[in-house]
């Protein structure tokens, strides 16, 4: 078997087969197991290795192909043509609704706003403070919330997390907050409809999102770091605690 294998790990099983292989064979790729050029091994010792058909093997590099991550040399077998696919990074809608995935991109959620909010505080103009500060106060407006006004506290929740990203003047800041915010928005939601349920209200974290306005106001970058780091982390157990129980699923 070929030594391209050396530090794989069998499938785990949990979404479709085809998902698990493709998912499988795209990170050895992507993280340099693949070298591109290499020749992939052949559908027999994938197949032994992941512990899966043929046709799932099949279906998988039929799917990276598609991807550009591999290509086909007539009579010789699928090599690596790339280590970037053409998809580019995406979340897959159903992420959101485990437990462990949904804890992850929240993670990455912090390693993206936080840096914004720091960034932000250097670069921030009058017109993006009063953004700033609009969804602060549409969010406080809205922080002893009912069933009624749950969409509206998640809208000026959202927006005051988009006003620092463009605060920051770098639309890639922007783009990613977008794609992870219509990513998140419904899990979101739902958690503040369990924690409306429940009795709950939004007022710790209408007075974090205010310590963070006034820090990026201040310019002091350290503080907008610091501040919005605890808000993510705070909001994060949060959303976690309303949407599931211990006993709940992973």
């Amino acid at each position: 078997m070929s030594d391209l294998f050396e530090n794989a790990a069998p499938l785990a099983r949990g979404q479709t087969l085809s998902d698990q292989a493709t998912e499988a064979l795209r990170r050895y790729v992507v993280n340099g197991d693949w070298p591109v050029g290499s020749m992939l091994p052949s559908e027999a010792a994938l197949s032994q290795k992941l512990d899966v058909s043929r046709s799932v093997i099949r279906e998988a590099v039929s799917r990276l192909k598609a991807e550009g991550l591999l290509a086909s040399h007539q009579g010789r077998g699928a090599f690596v043509s790339s280590n970037r696919s053409r998809m580019g990074f995406s979340i897959d809608e159903q992420d959101v609704d485990n437990r462990r995935k949904l804890a992850q991109i929240l993670e990455l959620r912090l390693g993206v706003e936080i840096e914004a909010a720091a960034i932000a505080a250097i670069r921030r103009d009058n017109a993006d403070l009063e953004q700033i500060h609009a969804a602060v106060s549409a969010f406080a407006a809205v922080q002893k919330f009912g069933p009624e006004q749950v969409r509206a506290g998640v809208d000026a929740d959202l927006q005051f997390h988009r006003a620092i990203c463009v605060a920051t003047q770098n639309d890639y800041y922007l783009g990613l907050f977008n794609y992870l915010s219509a990513s998140l928005r419904e899990t979101i939601e739902a958690g503040r409809n369990r924690s409306v349920e429940r009795g709950g209200d939004s007022r710790e974290a209408a007075e974090e999102h205010r310590a963070v306005a006034e820090a990026i106001e201040a310019q002091d970058s350290l503080a907008a770091r610091k501040l919005m780091r605890k808000h993510l982390e705070l909001s994060s157990a949060r959303l976690l605690g309303h949407l599931w129980n211990s006993e709940d699923r992973e």
